[in-house]
C-alpha cells in the first residue's frame, strides 16, 4: 500500500512537473511562430533553403510538445527567433540583389526592344506594299508574321503598363516573352540583326 502510494506521489509530481513546463513550451512556440511569421514572405521566395531549415527547427519543437516532451521543445525552438532574424536579414539582401538585377534587365529590355519592334514594323510594312512577295514568303505566311508582331507588340505594351505599376518582376517576364517573339519574327522575315 506505502509503495503504491509513492508511485503515485512520484508519477503526480512528473505530471505537475510536466504541466510546469507547458506553459512556457507554448509560449516559446508561439514567439517562434511570430518571429518566422514576419520574414516568411520574403524569405521563403529569396532563401527558400534556409527558411526551409528555420522552419524545421519549429517543426520538431512543435512535434516534442504535441508528445508531451516540453523540455525538448523549449530546447529545439530556443534559437528560432535569433535565426529567423538572421534569416530576415539574408532575405533582403537577397531581394536587393534580385531587384538590382531586375532592374538591369528592364534596362536592357527597354532600350532594344522599341527598336528591334519598329524594325519588324518597317520590315512587315515594306513587305506588305510588295507585289510579289520574296521566296519562301507567301500570303499566309505574310498574315502569320503580322498577327505574330501585333502579339509581341501587345506584350511589349503590357511589360510598360506593368513597369509603370512598379512591378519589375511582372515588367521584365512580359518584356523577355516581347522579345522572344520579335526574334522569332527576326528570323521568319530573314532580317539582319546586329
Amino acid at each position: 500500500m506505502r509503495l503504491r502510494i509513492l508511485i503515485a506521489a512520484g508519477a503526480a509530481a512528473l505530471a505537475l512537473a510536466a504541466c510546469s513546463q507547458r506553459d512556457p513550451a507554448a509560449e516559446a512556440i508561439a514567439a517562434a511562430e511570430n518571429a518566422l511569421n514576419a520574414v516568411y514572405e520574403d524569405a521563403e521566395k529569396y532563401v527558400p533553403e534556409r527558411y526551409a531549415e528555420v522552419k524545421g527547427e519549429l517543426v520538431a519543437a512543435r512535434k516534442a510538445f504535441d508528445e508531451e516532451r516540453y523540455a525538448d521543445a523549449i530546447a529545439a525552438v530556443k534559437d528560432v527567433p535569433a535565426h529567423a532574424e538572421a534569416l530576415g536579414k539574408e532575405a533582403a539582401a537577397a531581394k536587393e540583389k534580385h531587384v538590382a538585377a531586375l532592374n538591369a534587365e528592364w534596362a536592357r529590355l527597354s532600350g532594344s526592344l522599341p527598336d528591334l519592334l519598329a524594325g519588324i514594323d518597317g520590315r512587315l510594312e515594306e513587305l506588305g506594299r510588295m507585289k510579289k512577295l520574296p521566296d519562301g514568303m507567301d500570303k499566309q505566311l505574310l498574315d502569320e508574321a503580322n498577327a505574330a508582331f501585333e502579339s509581341a507588340r501587345s506584350t511589349w505594351d503590357e511589360a510598360g503598363a506593368a513597369s509603370a505599376k512598379g512591378d519589375v518582376e511582372a515588367a521584365v517576364g512580359k518584356a523577355k516573352d516581347a522579345e522572344a517573339m520579335a526574334q522569332d519574327l527576326v528570323g521568319r522575315l530573314g532580317m539582319q540583326t546586329g
